[in-house]
């Protein structure tokens, strides 16, 4: 389950941003306007706003999550498929926002399923998240290499991916519809209503650690997009060799770390885990920047490599920590929040500084070739980062234990 639901946005979400720029302006097909590529992000944090909550709460109280799944990645293929076939940016940017309305509560309900199912969730729940990161790398590595292989030729700013991805949803779809069975928490019982379900006492908004945390985390995600969206086309434009599968390396990263995160989660707190995620983004965006300022390779690779510490103590841990702190009974809809929070406000508001930053610094409108100065675009979220790790430090209490992290 994890590693097709993974794979499905990894075939394509990699180097859709190099196909953007290959046709924006006067590039290409010319479809795409300045600034898109970055305002494109804003589709995935829009898709993270309503959705993944109301799906949730609908699997926590009326439909089995496995069903709800098969529709989501319906929605997902049917969508990236219009945007294989569109020539019209508005209708792309529709169709794309529709993808992450299917495809953020697609993820959602993956990490409730396994939640749901694992006995033992801090020790299995890594490793079982940690094969949808392998998806997300042999993507890429199809992608990347394997099709070069293949045909002699790259795909990677081509929309070619798009069509990959649209039949990895339908074969997801599918394979939901033989998960085990994962009904509403409360089945048979008396149903609650969403507003009691949202704000009462003990449930989501109700739940001052869970909230807190949830501030936090918007604030930890909003550097992220930058990179998520721009590194393939800067490592396309700076001359590195296959960028789709050396951005693999960042999910081998990423993998070994989920690999070591119950190892980490014995020996270590909370708060000093999610604040090295913090730091490790400040780390990332510095080296991008020194790579970018003396035409030197090695701290590239280095920003890539540390892909599994800003990714896993950011997110993965966060996914964790939010069931822990709810009710079982609201577990998808705690799910949904957390999404909501991190690809929904965190990564909107990064979107939108990401989309100005290019205008500025990468492809102003009506210079011509575009200066892509990389230097200052890396810098401004290394100091966001910067920032929020600082405050965090000095502003957040460690939150007690719960009797749920007793057991």
């Amino acid at each position: 389950m994890m590693f097709f639901q993974h794979l499905t946005l990894g075939l394509w979400g990699v180097t859709v941003g190099t196909y953007l720029a290959a046709n924006t302006g006067s590039q290409g097909t010319g479809i795409f306007s300045s600034g898109f590529v970055g305002f494109s992000t804003a589709a995935g944090a829009l898709g993270s706003i309503v959705a993944p909550v109301l799906i949730g709460f609908v699997s926590d109280r009326y439909v089995s999550a496995q069903y709800l799944l098969t529709a989501a990645n319906l929605t997902c293929a049917i969508s990236v498929w219009g945007m294989y076939q569109t020539q019209s940016e508005l209708v792309f940017f529709c169709l794309l926002l529709a993808y992450y309305h299917g495809f953020i509560p697609a993820v959602t309900l993956t990490n409730k399923i396994g939640l749901r199912h694992l006995k033992r969730r801090d020790a299995e729940y890594p490793i079982v998240r940690s094969c949808g990161t392998l998806g997300w790398i042999m993507a890429g590595l199809f992608v990347g290499l394997a099709w070069p292989m293949i045909t002699g030729e790259s795909i990677e700013s081509s929309r070619t991916p798009l069509l990959l991805g649209a039949c990895a949803h339908v074969l997801m779809a599918l394979l939901a519809l033989t998960l085990p069975a994962t009904p509403p928490e409360r089945w048979g019982t008396k149903v609650v209503g969403i507003r009691e379900a949202m704000f009462a006492k003990g449930s989501i908004l109700g739940n001052r650690p869970l909230v807190v945390f949830l501030f936090f985390s918007i604030l930890a995600s909003l550097p992220s997009m930058a990179y998520n969206n721009f590194t393939n086309l800067f490592l396309n434009r700076s001359g590195f060799p296959s960028p789709a599968a050396l951005m693999t390396v960042g999910q081998t990263s990423e993998m070994l770390f989920l690999l070591a995160t119950p190892l980490l989660l014995a020996r270590m707190r909370f708060k000093t885990l999610f604040a090295l995620g913090i730091v490790a983004w400040t780390l990332r965006y510095s080296l991008l920047a020194i790579g970018s300022m003396f035409e030197i390779s090695w701290p590239t690779y280095v920003a890539i490599l540390l892909h599994g510490p800003c990714y896993t103590l950011i997110y993965i841990v966060g996914v964790m920590y939010v069931d822990k702190l709810g009710d079982p009974a609201h577990r998808g809809a705690a799910q949904g929040f957390h999404a909501f929070a991190t690809t929904g406000m965190g990564h909107l508001l990064g979107a939108l500084t990401v989309g100005m930053t290019q205008q500025v610094f990468l492809t102003p409108h009506g210079v011509e070739p575009p200066p892509y100065q990389w230097v200052p675009f890396w810098l401004i979220p290394a100091a966001m980062s910067l920032v929020t790790a600082i405050l965090f430090m000095l502003t957040f209490s460690p939150i007690p234990a719960t009797p749920q992290d007793e057991q």
